[in-house]
């Protein structure tokens, strides 16, 4: 053992630096394992989620190619054929979605979100986005309510990414809307000057305080009692990475068994919400 002070000063340094090291070294393995394990998770749901929708539409082609081969009255045979081909659609839209959500993950989560900001005029877009929704609205029985103002709101945005954001918000409330109107409406922020606001609002069953926490979350849901709704858990992780990525905002405002509304705000076009 040294006995000059300064050696043992020199030795103790270095054995401070050596621990501080390697508990630098274990955080940063802890934190790899988790990671790796959250990759594993979302890896397993995803493969999960990408197979069924695959087996439904196998049926409805299986099924179809036997209506072509039977005799049936031509005007009976079409009407089903063309009542098949629609499910067929609607089922590959979904996993497109589906797609879709996972390119988002790996971009969003490596960095790579390339968003191209531009002026967007929201009520055109809004109303464009609920059209295409409004079928899978009425077959869930909900009414689709889209209130826009008849001056432009023009936000600065990425159009895709916004058309995901709304999509996105309009299926969480056709989801969880419990068959009742759901209203989306653009305006003008009233407070702020310099911002555009997006709403949807469904008459559902609401999200409880806790769930409203975490809902913005990777690999999160509201949980519900009795769920059974497919799905991987970032849908709304997206939707706040896309809302930040164009320097913007969202909330949810809820209480259970009285429905939700999320609020989109967005820069207008040639402003900056942070100096508003």
């Amino acid at each position: 053992m040294p006995e000059d002070p300064a050696e043992v000063a020199s030795l103790r340094h270095q054995l401070s630096e050596l621990t501080a090291e390697n508990a630098k070294l274990a955080h940063e393995n802890a934190t790899l394992r988790e990671a790796i394990m959250a990759r594993d998770a979302f890896l397993a749901v995803a493969a999960h989620e990408l197979r069924n929708p695959m087996t439904p539409i196998r049926g409805r082609v299986q099924l179809l190619r036997r209506m072509l081969r039977r005799d049936d009255d031509n005007d009976a045979l079409m009407a089903k054929m063309e009542k098949g081909l629609e499910q067929v659609e609607r089922l590959v839209e979904q996993y497109i979605k589906r797609a879709t959500t996972l390119l988002e993950v790996s971009r969003a989560t490596t960095g790579q979100l390339h968003l191209d900001l531009v002026a967007v005029e929201l009520g055109a877009l809004v109303q464009e986005v609920a059209q295409g929704m409004a079928p899978i609205a009425d077959r869930a029985g909900s009414a689709l309510e889209v209130r826009v103002p008849s001056g432009a709101v023009t936000c600065h945005g990425d159009r895709l990414a916004l058309e995901q954001v709304i999509d996105n918000l309009l299926s969480n409330a056709i989801k969880y809307g419990a068959g009742q109107p759901i209203v989306v409406s653009v305006a003008e922020a009233l407070d702020r000057p310099k911002a555009c606001l997006v709403q949807v609002q469904d008459h559902g069953e609401g999200i409880s305080p806790e769930n409203q926490a975490r809902i913005f979350s990777r690999f999160e849901r509201a949980v519900r009692p009795g769920e059974h709704h497919g799905g991987f858990g970032v849908g709304l992780w997206i939707v706040s990475q896309l809302v930040q990525a164009m320097s913007g905002t969202i909330e949810v405002a809820s209480t259970p068994g009285q429905g939700s509304t999320f609020t989109l705000c967005l820069p207008r076009h040639g402003q900056n919400l942070q100096d508003s």
